[in-house]
């Protein structure tokens, strides 16, 4: 009876020292999943640009950010930010015509703050959309499979300036994984993609900003359950007050409108029947703010 309390104590032990591992989680199942979000870079704007309604004396910030989720399984990244390369992506692909609405701040990129943080290097990046500011540090991560929906990667095999970067997808070292989705429901949505088959991590298309873009659901092991929704909307009072884009952004950044349309009331749909979800839009730095999770803090 001794040497099986011994034996577990050690099991015990093991799993607590591998716990506290850099970009590690030991335990099994849904209760080890954590997120964080990596700011890289902002820029102030106006509320009006943001969505049609927005107050035009009221300035609103952006953020640029990638989503950091681990599981036991291991770790990925939901879009990337704003990479070590965005100046010089940024000067020879954004059309001059175009660069005082797409202006950013100082960047820190996602990739130096995970290295400082000793995390072993991420092997899935999955991008919410194939846009500039989400794909611009694609090339940060070589180790990693970008997966992305098979539409969008059509998408980026025609589609240029303004709203992507060639600069940022051409490298021979980026290890695309385009993928499709499960017929398998999950909430409001026909199809989805369940990461870690555990229903901690699930994926999910909706199409509008861009043909391929998609969502990404995270339950914590708290049971706190959360939305990320790429660019379907830049703020949350679009989703609440179900608004698109304003009009100019709209027809800049929207490959489609009405679908962009629709996706918004799918949103203010979603909120209005699971209240306690939280919806994170990939620019609000509102939302971002009342999380209370910026690298290297995480939300458990």
């Amino acid at each position: 009876m001794s040497k099986l309390f011994i034996l577990l104590l050690l099991a015990i032990n093991l799993q607590t020292a591998q716990a506290q591992e850099p970009g590690g989680t030991v335990t099994t199942g849904r209760s080890a999943v954590e997120l964080s979000i990596i700011k890289t870079s902002d820029v102030t704007t106006l509320e009006a640009f943001t969505y049609s309604g927005g107050d035009y004396t009221k300035a609103v910030k952006l953020q640029h950010v990638a989503v950091l989720v681990r599981h036991p399984k291991g770790s990925l990244l939901f879009d990337t930010g704003l990479g070590r390369n965005i100046d010089a992506q940024f000067k020879e692909d954004m059309p001059l015509w175009a660069r005082p609405f797409f202006s950013y701040g100082p960047v820190t990129a996602a990739r130096p703050q995970l290295d400082a943080a000793g995390y072993a290097p991420i092997e899935r990046v999955f991008l919410s959309h194939g846009h500039w500011d989400h794909a611009s540090a694609l090339v940060d991560f070589p180790e990693a499979q970008i997966w992305l929906s098979q539409p969008e990667k059509d998408y980026l095999a025609l589609a240029g300036p303004p709203a992507v970067f060639p600069s940022q997808l051409s490298a021979p070292s980026i290890k695309w994984k385009p993928f499709k989705f499960n017929d398998t429901p999950y909430g409001p949505f026909a199809q989805s993609l369940d990461v870690f088959e555990d229903g901690s991590v699930v994926f999910a298309p909706l199409a509008g900003h861009s043909p391929g873009s998609i969502v990404m659901y995270v339950t914590l092991g708290s049971g706190k359950k959360f939305l990320f929704v790429g660019d379907a909307v830049w703020k949350a009072e679009a989703i609440a007050k179900q608004r698109p884009k304003m009009w100019i952004s709209s027809r800049i950044v929207d490959n489609d409108k009405a679908l962009s349309l629709q996706a918004v009331g799918a949103l203010t749909t979603i909120q209005a029947s699971e209240p306690t979800l939280v919806i994170v839009p990939a620019h609000d730095a509102a939302i971002h703010d009342a999380l209370g999770a910026y690298f290297p803090q995480f939300l458990k």
